[in-house]
């Protein structure tokens, strides 16, 4: 873990464009500032799941609700 960042490491998933600015993963769509309550439990299993995809938690929650699959 970098001393000046809270994460581990960037997901390598993310896209840039020529502009060096993040595509986006929906193009039709684009994402808002959400607020949920979710358990320590849950917030921890989709900690592991994004872990293992090499996602983050938004688009593990982003997956499952359009019908997608994770292991």
């Amino acid at each position: 873990m970098s001393q000046y960042s809270g994460t581990r490491q960037k997901s390598p998933r993310r896209l840039h464009d020529l502009d060096g600015k993040f595509t986006p993963d929906y193009a039709e769509e684009t994402k808002r500032l959400r607020s949920m309550r979710l358990t320590d439990t849950a917030w921890n299993l989709l900690a592991e799941i994004a872990s293992k995809n090499q996602i983050t938690r938004t688009e593990v929650i982003e997956i499952f609700a359009r019908g997608g699959d994770l292991y």
